[in-house]
C-alpha cells in the first residue's frame, strides 16, 4: 500500500526539520546567498522573503507589521529548508536546461509537464492575445523578459535557482506551445522533484490572473 500524501510530507517535513536542528545556519545561509535574521534564516522565494527559523525549522512569511507570520504551506516549508540544507552554493550559470535534463529530471518529466507546462500551455498559448496575457501576467510576478520563443521571462525562484518560462502562440501547421526551463546549476541546488515543485508553484502563480 503506498503512503498517503499527506503523510509522505509530514515524514519530509519531520527529517529535514531534523536535519536544519543539527546544521550550521549561518554557512547555509552564506552557501545559499541568504541573510541571517533574528531567530533564523531568511528566504526570499520569488521575491517575498520567508523565515525558517533555527534550530526548530518553522517556516512563516514575515509580517508587514506588529506579529507573527503567515505559517507556510508546509511543501514550501519542505522546499526552503532543502534549499537550504542542500545548495552548494553555485551560482546561476546563465544557460538553461529542460526539466528532464536536470539529475533525476528525465523520472519526473512527465508529471512536471502536467503539472507546470500544461497549464501555461493552456492558459497562453495558441493566440496573439494569450502571448500578451502571458506578458502581463509575467511582469506583474516581477519577471525579467528574455529573446526566446514567443514571448519569455526569467524569474529568481531562489538565490541561487532561476527559471524561465518560454509561451509559442503557434500557427496553422504548429500548436501552441509552454515551456519552463531551469538554469543549468539548479539540479546543484534543489533535487528534481523540489525543482518540479517550484516549478508547479511559478505556473499557479502566472495563471491564477488567467483563471480569475
Amino acid at each position: 500500500m503506498s503512503t498517503p500524501p499527506e503523510r509522505r510530507f509530514a515524514d519530509a517535513l519531520a527529517k529535514a526539520r531534523a536535519e536544519w536542528a543539527a546544521a550550521d545556519a549561518a554557512a547555509c545561509a552564506a552557501r545559499a546567498g541568504c541573510e541571517l535574521a533574528d531567530g533564523g534564516v531568511l528566504v526570499p522565494l520569488f521575491g517575498r522573503p520567508h523565515l525558517v527559523t533555527h534550530p526548530g525549522g518553522e517556516v512563516t512569511t514575515p509580517a508587514a507589521g506588529p506579529g507573527p507570520g503567515e505559517p507556510a504551506h508546509i511543501a514550501v516549508s519542505i522546499l526552503l529548508l532543502h534549499y537550504l540544507l542542500l545548495t552548494d552554493g553555485a551560482v546561476p550559470a546563465g544557460t538553461w536546461s529542460a526539466y528532464r535534463e536536470l539529475p533525476d529530471g528525465l523520472f519526473y518529466a512527465a508529471s512536471f509537464a502536467n503539472r507546470a507546462e500544461a497549464p501555461l500551455a493552456n492558459a497562453f498559448a495558441g493566440s496573439a492575445a494569450g502571448v500578451e496575457a502571458f506578458r502581463a501576467s509575467a511582469r506583474a510576478a516581477g519577471g525579467d523578459a528574455l529573446t526566446l520563443g514567443d514571448a519569455s521571462f526569467r524569474f529568481v525562484a531562489l538565490p541561487r535557482v532561476e527559471v524561465a518560462v518560454l509561451i509559442w502562440a503557434g500557427d496553422d501547421e504548429e500548436p501552441g506551445e509552454a515551456r519552463v526551463l531551469f538554469d543549468a546549476n539548479a539540479g546543484r541546488s534543489l533535487p528534481a522533484e523540489d525543482l518540479a515543485g517550484l516549478g508547479g508553484q511559478l505556473a499557479h502563480r502566472l495563471t491564477a490572473p488567467a483563471r480569475a
